[in-house]
């Protein structure tokens, strides 16, 4: 294999291990980022592109996921994000329902990296009155993926879990009430079990 063909994968790979750090057990509006594998070696990626074509500095990323027993273990890495804002990675199952399942502040250098476990699809962010009911992922197949900004009020997780409290959801935003996506998968994801 080429150098080219390994481009994406290696620079990923170096924006998550760059965005490392000793502790995975912060604040989920934190900037400090989760721990990153040290290869991403039997993951799947899918490209997430920018959602506003027209913007050439525009993000870019990769979310890498996997399936084990049943659950989807997945990280979203990206570039050139908005230094200290917070952002939300979105699941889109197949019927169109949108699940806020992290929120995350990139970094001062611009690099963002979230990770999650997700055995059911829930809201694990603060959401509008739309909040679709927990399902298991099997039901929402081929799901899409997208990185959006999170306007919601800033705030913290009252046990300080990456990726926040299932009893009472967080809001980790920013408190400007924007919620432009910012990066989308260009196709679905099949999630075979």
């Amino acid at each position: 294999m080429t150098a080219r063909r390994h481009a994406p994968w290696l620079i990923a790979l170096a924006i998550a291990m760059a965005a490392c750090g000793n502790n995975d057990e912060v604040g989920a509006g934190d900037v400090a980022q989760p721990a990153a594998p040290a290869s991403f070696a039997g993951f799947d990626s899918a490209a997430l592109a920018s959602a506003n074509a027209q913007d050439v500095a525009a993000p870019a990323g990769t979310f890498y996921y996997r399936m084990v027993s049943g659950s989807l273990d997945w990280y979203a890495v990206g570039h050139a994000f908005a230094a200290g804002r917070a952002y939300r990675v979105v699941i889109t199952a197949a019927d169109g329902r949108e699940y806020a399942v992290a929120s995350r502040k990139a970094g001062e250098d611009g690099r963002f990296a979230a990770h999650g476990v997700e055995t059911m699809l829930m809201n694990r962010q603060c959401v509008g009155t739309e909040d679709p009911s927990q399902r298991p992922l099997a039901d929402a197949i081929p799901i899409s993926i997208a990185i959006k900004q999170d306007g919601s009020p800033p705030g913290s997780s009252s046990r300080g879990e990456l990726l926040g409290s299932r009893s009472a959801l967080p809001c980790n935003g920013n408190g400007d009430g924007v919620f432009d996506y910012v990066l989308r998968s260009a196709h679905s994801l099949p999630l075979i079990h």
